[in-house]
Order: structure tokens, then C-alpha cells, then sequence
């Protein structure tokens, strides 16, 4: 059998950084540290002045969703191909649940569609409507190995939200039986009473969608959560936080896990003004510059849990200037950038590369289970990384992409590309 080792790399933990080597054999960590490599069997890759992180995890993906009219640009094979290209190794999808599916039948589906992934696929369970069947439901799925559900407290219009008290009574079931519940929080009914006086007035510049989701909707939204939380002993995971009102209140309740994505970081309202600013609409919006500080400082104090994407690519095609605002299908896509972008972002902003993996790679392993095979540099790992050249800088880095996708948002940030991602003891690229 073929060995391979790193040889002389600087090892990124989730907890410090050591220069060791690392030896993979059967798609595994077979041991890290100093290794003999006078073994003829053994490859080596010489790893000095090179950083190598665990593969990282897009714990927030949508391939190839119905949205609005149309279906995300990605289906799982171009976007896992996206997704090794910049370093991800495993993403979490999410369910679609039909009308009159069960939730089992939703995961069946979705796993199958899942098998021309080219890397692991893991799953969270949508719950977009609830009654005793379902409910029924959740304790089987958790002991299936999937311990995430998903609701959304808004989303009226598209059958897909749940009231507070019907999340309610699933928290109480998933807090029974260990599990974890998501949470798409946006008040619906703030929602609604800042749309509709828009609705009508046929508004078609892009800053429309902001308007008729205003921050406050995020915050009542997780203050009804954190009592439920409070109520049932539930574990909470907001996804896509975005205001720094949201990350006050999340922040005071002890059961609550805070995820936030690139865009919220990195982008503000104000692009919505470019002449390309519907290609920058998704739920929730883009806030102020100060929400995006707030959400930093949450970064880099711990507050922040997670940094997902979101995942949920459009075409330029799929959202032509001058559509009403409402009729904008919603989402940015990430995958592809996630890593390079924010490990640029460490390095200047000067924030311990250790913490980027806690809150790409190991928080998310430990959050979804699926830890310490994955998130995790050690014996008995998966042998998913990823070396980087942290000097090695692009600034012009639109033609290293796969995506099918003909549009990004983050064109403007620098990114640092993995040189070679390896996964499962496969050298991918």
C-alpha cells in the first residue's frame, strides 16, 4: 500500500499550530509528527513554509434548490467540484420536503440526488410544516445519525414557514431525543407589514428587498426563539445571523449557536446601488457597515460559532436589471470562496489562523456530528486537507474558479487558493 506524507508543514489546529509531518495510509491519519520517509512506499509532498489546515466544512449549502420561479445554478456535482477547488471536503445540504412527503422520504430523496457529489455529502432535515405525523418523525431520523432541523419563522407566501408554537412543540421533541434545531429567523409578520405597503407600488431597485426585510425582524425573531429555548432546554443554531441587534440577543441566551456567512462580513447594503445590485439579493440582506463590524468583533471574540455560506448561486440570466424586487430569486453563492476569502481576511485583519479552523472545520465537525473523523487533524481522521502557500495572494483570481456560475460577489476581496487538497488520501488537485 502506497503512503503518503507532508512532509515539513506548518499544522494548523483548531487549539495552536505545530511544524510536523503527517502520514496518511487507507484514506486515513495514520500518525502526526516527526516521520522516517526512507520507506520506499511512501510519496512525499514537501510542505515547508506551507500551511495545512483540516478540510474544511460548508456546514449551510443549497444545491440545486427550487427558488422563486427557478432552481439554483448548482446542482451537487458542479458545486462540489466548486467546493474542492477552494478547500471544502464535506458540506451539509438541506432536505426539500414536498407536500405530503414524509420527512424520512425527504431525506431519501435528497441523498440521492447527493450521489454525484464528489465529495461527502451530510444532511440537515428541513421541517416547512408540521403535524403528528411529522413530529412522530424526528426522534427516528436522529437515531438515522442526522441530529439538525431546520424551520423557518418566516416564508409565509411559499408554505415554508412554522408559527412560534409549532416550533415550539418540535424543540421539545428534538431537545428530548438530543438533537439540534435551526433556525431561519426573520419575523414574518414585521416582514409582512413592511412589504406589502411596497408591494404595490411596482419597486423595482434592488435596495427594495432590504427595505421589506428590515433588521428588526431578526431580532424579535431570535428573542421568541431564546424563550423557546428557554422553555424546552432546546440547543439552538441560528443560521445566517446578520445584525448586530440578532448577535446581542443570541448572544444572552445559553443555548444558542451563532452562525454567520461571508457576505454578512465582507459586503453592506450599499451594493445594492451597483448597476449588477440584484445579484446581490438574498435572505436576509446585506445590513449596514456597522452590522458587519459588530459581527467581526463576534468573530473574533468567540461570540461566532460558525461561517457558512449559504450557499445558492444565480445566473446573470436568472435575475435581469429591472425585475420587481420581489420577483428576485434570492441567494449569493460561497463554496468555491469561503476559505480562500476568509483566510485572507485572517491574515490581514491578524486574527489567529486557529480560530478560522474552530469556526470552518471543527466547530461545525463537533455541532453536526461528525467530529473527530472530520474537523480534525489526528490518528484515525479522514486524511481530508488542505496545504496552502499563505503568500501566494491572488488578487485577480476569477479565472482559478470552476464554478459554472458567470457572476460572484466577493471579486473584489483577495483570496489565497489551496495549492492541493487531499481527500481521503487522494491528492484531488
Amino acid at each position: 500500500m502506497t503512503q503518503l506524507v507532508l512532509k515539513n508543514g506548518q499544522v494548523v489546529y483548531h487549539d495552536g499550530q505545530k511544524k510536523e509531518d503527517i502520514l496518511i495510509r487507507g484514506g486515513k491519519i495514520s500518525s502526526v509528527g516527526r516521520i522516517s520517509s526512507s520507506n520506499k512506499n511512501i510519496k512525499i509532498i514537501d510542505c515547508d513554509h506551507k500551511l495545512i489546515f483540516p478540510g474544511i466544512i460548508d456546514a449551510h449549502t443549497h444545491m440545486g434548490i427550487p427558488i422563486k420561479s427557478g432552481v439554483s445554478a448548482d446542482n451537487f456535482k458542479t458545486g462540489s467540484r466548486s467546493a474542492l477547488n477552494g478547500g471544502v471536503t464535506t458540506i451539509i445540504d438541506f432536505t426539500v420536503l414536498k407536500q405530503n412527503q414524509s420527512l424520512v422520504d425527504s431525506i431519501k430523496e435528497r441523498r440521492k440526488l447527493a450521489e454525484e457529489s464528489l465529495i461527502e455529502v451530510a444532511l440537515h432535515c428541513n421541517i416547512t410544516r408540521s403535524n403528528t405525523d411529522i413530529l412522530k418523525e424526528i426522534p427516528k431520523i436522529i437515531s438515522m445519525g442526522i441530529n439538525s432541523f431546520k424551520v423557518f419563522t418566516t416564508y409565509r407566501e411559499a408554505g415554508m414557514r412554522l408559527n412560534y408554537k409549532e416550533i415550539e412543540e418540535i424543540a421539545k421533541i428534538i431537545n428530548d431525543n438530543d438533537g439540534l434545531l435551526m433556525v431561519h429567523a426573520e419575523d414574518n409578520e414585521i416582514i409582512e407589514n413592511s412589504f406589502f405597503p411596497l408591494f404595490t407600488k411596482k419597486l423595482t431597485h434592488p435596495k427594495y428587498h432590504a427595505i421589506a426585510r428590515p433588521a428588526e425582524a431578526e431580532k424579535i425573531a431570535i428573542e421568541k426563539i431564546a424563550n423557546i429555548s428557554e422553555k424546552t432546554g432546546c440547543k439552538i443554531y441560528i443560521v445566517h445571523l446578520n445584525t448586530s441587534a440578532g448577535l446581542q440577543v443570541a448572544q444572552q441566551c445559553k443555548n444558542m449557536l451563532i452562525e454567520t456567512c461571508p457576505q454578512y462580513l465582507l459586503l453592506d447594503d450599499s451594493v445594492y446601488n451597483r448597476v449588477d445590485g440584484q445579484m446581490f439579493v438574498t435572505s436576509p440582506p446585506l445590513r449596514n457597515q456597522h452590522d458587519c463590524m459588530q459581527l467581526w468583533e463576534g468573530v473574533m471574540n468567540g461570540a461566532v460559532d460558525v461561517i457558512a455560506t449559504d450557499h445558492c448561486p444565480f445566473m446573470l440570466k436568472d435575475r435581469p436589471y429591472g425585475l420587481l424586487f420581489q420577483d428576485i430569486p434570492n441567494g449569493i453563492g460561497g463554496v468555491e470562496t469561503l476559505f480562500p476569502i476568509m483566510l485572507y481576511q485572517f491574515i490581514r485583519r491578524g486574527i489567529n489562523l486557529s480560530r478560522l479552523v474552530e469556526l470552518i472545520s471543527t466547530n461545525p465537525a463537533k455541532i453536526f456530528n461528525l467530529y473527530p473523523c472530520k474537523g480534525n487533524i489526528s490518528p484515525g481522521a479522514n486524511a481530508d486537507l488542505v496545504i496552502v502557500d499563505p503568500n501566494n495572494i491572488s488578487k485577480d483570481w476569477t479565472n482559478k474558479l470552476v464554478s459554472v456560475t458567470d457572476w460572484n460577489a466577493f471579486t473584489e476581496f483577495p483570496a489565497i487558493f489551496p495549492e492541493k487538497v487531499i481527500v481521503g488520501g487522494k491528492i484531488i488537485n
